[in-house]
């Protein structure tokens, strides 16, 4: 989003949210909050701003703070993320599908770990392998197991949430090697 555009969406949502102090600038001073806005929100197409301006406008009282534009803009463009619950779902049909013997299957030649990780979203193996993958599968206890797996859970999605907020801030270099030390 450029400055003009970004002028656009703070006029927006001074008209959404009259009453708001913090918006009746104008001037020099619109100018200033226009230029640090246009900044955070750079890598936001203006499309993609207003819409998620009016969906935070028709939820809440208050005028957004770019944090909930950026987090409104998130959710508008990219897919739902899965929960820690089906997650889990996942993660306990894997175990029943692919166990933990420690033989190789003869028709694919591979272990039973190899193919469960092969055919289980990235995201849930990375639970399941930093929990340990053959311990899930011997686990008694899974109501425990299950409170291991959905605390490693949030963690994680809690890690990628603050880095997918740095990234459009890093110098792009910076932002290359980020990328490919997390592939």
């Amino acid at each position: 989003m450029n400055l003009k555009e970004t002028v656009s969406l703070l006029y927006l949502a001074k008209n959404l949210y009259p009453r708001d102090k913090g918006l009746s600038a104008d001037g020099e001073e619109l100018i200033n909050m226009a230029k640090a806005w246009a900044e955070m929100l750079r890598d936001i197409p203006f499309e993609v701003g207003k819409a998620a301006v009016a969906a935070h406008a028709a939820g809440s009282p208050f005028a957004p703070a770019i944090s909930e534009i950026r987090d409104y803009a998130r959710r508008l463009t990219q897919p739902r993320e899965m929960t820690g619950e089906e997650g889990w779902a996942i993660a306990m049909k894997t175990i029943g599908k692919y166990g933990a013997s420690p033989y190789k299957d003869f028709a694919t030649g591979k272990y039973p770990f190899e193919r469960a990780r092969e055919n289980t979203p990235p995201e849930v193996w990375q639970v399941m392998e930093l929990l340990g993958y053959r311990s899930m599968c011997m686990s008694e206890n899974r109501e425990a197991l299950r409170a291991q797996f959905l605390k490693t859970w949030d963690k994680l999605a809690r890690q990628r949430r603050e880095q997918e907020a740095l990234l459009p801030f890093l110098p792009d270099e910076l932002r290359d090697q980020f990328l490919a030390i997390g592939e």
